[in-house]
């Protein structure tokens, strides 16, 4: 039975707005060159790149089972935060047995731009230590050229002034160097009367006129209502057209199977050429219940939506400061703003093992500059704004996991249960987790104690600390670190070659190769998180969209 709305807060809407702005694909010749199914980072930077160097001579198609939601970012549109509208708009394309004991807490974005339109915009970099699980090829290739290149398509900036410069420099004459490479965290605002360093041009707004989304890159491309000749070349967009599956026909070209989510049409369009994008949840889903599925390797099946990984992020340590620095001591005030990362160095102890697999992220007031303020009297959490709130909170690094994955079959209704760990998720974290990457196992008051002591770090570079959290452990009156093991970056179901652990050989048993092609294919490939070998400590999203750059110029 073909889809019919089976997910739970599914937006299937045409409205004005789409209709003014993009032409949805109507035309009669049914053949691409290349079809890119999800228009979020990964599909959306991928079409927009091929549309740029081939749409010239090629036909492209993406489709995205969403709507034209929005057709910019939705920190232009209120100051609600970003993660709270992301939530409104999870769709629940998979179930959890309420009395399991796990847990997935975010639902996807599916949605014309995908998640890009709920994304915060920050683009820290892996680093070395955790690029090593790359396979080589890959690896250098990023680190060469695409993650750069991917750097300068989302207008990489750093804008927040003076102060936090001064507070990036403070922190290089620390002890926390010789660990940590600390710099102000870059984003993706789109500024363009900002230099790349975030001084003026011509003239400075306090507020940000919003951030990098595929929604807007892709309109760009296409351009306005009517368009091009839909039957000629160039790139075309097809909207609420979920679809059921990608098959073998003749010739060694595919069978895209769509269903309209608003009327219920069915429409197949074909190509030599498919890249699935559709997210780490629903891609391992469309291969499973479509008939290549059939004719993989057996060793391939079994990986197929398997791996599920994210990086943890503890919960923030909070303090109210007056300034820092010690001889001389440089203010802080409620207009001060600043967004810093402390990369781990990823250098070893006595035994081999990584000290540090997490990064620090720390906000100077960050309530305060990552949102667009319509209403000046509105505000988002409970605070005393006389004084200056300092937020630190760890990201780790972490290995995939075979354990989590997604139990979909060709009969699953389209929303199958996915098993992912909640039970004693720490002592999970502590005894094979961290294990894998960093090399370490500790107890748990061992772990407390590496968290307490590098946060006092940090704060004790600030004057007149006022702590606001307790320290991290177990216990009323302590902060338990993690909360019930929820997934933000969801990785791993289709991956790529991969390590197990950081003192493994790279495991060459992978969904897809290096190119991003599913093993035992002729020409289908993935670009999304899901094909990532291992969840960064860094927001994952710079990696992504240098592998679909890649993957473009692998392509043609």
């Amino acid at each position: 039975m073909p889809f019919q709305n089976n997910y739970v807060n599914l937006v299937t809407e045409k409205p004005q707005a789409h209709t003014r702005l993009i032409r949805d694909y109507d035309g009669t010749n049914r053949d691409f060159d290349f079809i890119v199914i999800g228009s979020g980072m990964g599909g959306g930077m991928l079409a927009d790149d091929l549309a740029d160097r081939l749409g010239h001579s090629h036909r492209i198609l993406i489709l995205d089972a969403g709507s034209f939601i929005y057709p910019t970012h939705v920190y232009n549109i209120s100051r609600i935060p970003n993660g709270t509208l992301a939530r409104h708009f999870g769709v629940d394309n998979f179930t959890q047995s309420p009395t399991d004991l796990q847990f997935i807490g975010e639902k996807p974005q599916l949605a014309f731009g995908g998640r890009s339109i709920f994304w915060s915009g920050l683009i820290p970099q892996a680093q070395d230590w955790e690029m090593d699980f790359f396979p080589n090829d890959v690896r250098s290739a990023l680190k060469s050229n695409y993650l750069g290149l991917a750097a300068d398509r989302m207008n990489k900036s750093t804008s927040l002034g003076e102060k936090a410069d001064k507070l990036v420099q403070h922190f290089h004459n620390s002890s926390l160097v010789n660990d940590f490479e600390i710099e102000e965290t870059t984003r993706a605002l789109h500024q363009p009367y900002l230099n790349p360093d975030g001084t003026p041009r011509n003239q400075y707004f306090v507020e940000s006129t919003g951030v990098f989304n595929t929604a807007e890159l892709l309109i760009n491309q296409v351009g306005l209502t009517p368009g091009r000749d839909q039957n000629g070349k160039g790139l075309f967009i097809k909207l609420n057209s979920f679809v059921e599956a990608v098959n073998d026909v003749p010739f060694g070209w595919y069978e895209v199977k769509t269903t309209n989510t608003i009327t219920g049409e069915q429409i197949s369009f074909y190509t030599p050429k498919v890249v699935i994008a559709a997210g780490s949840t629903e891609s391992p889903k469309l291969i499973n219940r479509s008939s290549i599925y059939q004719n993989l390797p057996d060793h391939i099946k079994g990986l197929i939506g398997f791996g599920l990984t994210d990086h943890p992020v503890t919960g923030e340590s909070q303090a109210y400061v007056s300034s820092f620095g010690n001889n001389s001591r440089v203010p802080l005030s409620r207009q001060d703003h600043a967004k810093i990362i402390f990369y781990s160095r990823g250098l070893p102890d006595s035994n081999g093992h990584v000290k540090y697999p997490f990064n620090i992220e720390m906000n100077v007031n960050h309530e305060y500059w990552h949102l667009r303020n319509n209403d000046p009297s509105a505000e988002p959490i409970p605070d005393d704004t006389s004084k200056t709130r300092i937020d630190i909170k760890f990201s780790f690094a972490n290995c995939l996991d075979d354990f989590n994955g997604i139990l979909s079959h060709a009969n699953d209704g389209y929303t199958p249960e996915i098993r992912f760990k909640r039970f004693s998720f720490l002592d999970d974290l502590l005894q094979s987790r961290f294990p894998a990457v960093a090399g370490w196992q500790k107890n748990r008051q061992e772990f407390f104690d590496l968290l307490n002591n590098t946060r006092n770090r940090v704060f004790a570079e600030f004057n007149d600390v006022d702590r606001v959290t307790a320290d991290y452990g177990e216990g009323p009156d302590k902060q338990w670190p993690f909360g019930w093991g929820t997934v933000h970056h969801a990785c791993g179901t289709l991956r790529m070659p991969w390590k197990p652990n950081r003192h493994a050989s790279f495991n060459h048993e992978s969904v897809v190769d290096e190119n991003l092609k599913v093993r035992g294919t002729s020409g289908l490939y993935v670009c999304d998180m899901s094909v990532m070998p291992i969840s960064t400590a860094a927001n994952p999203v710079g990696a992504l969209v240098g592998l679909a750059l890649r993957l473009s110029h692998h392509l043609g």
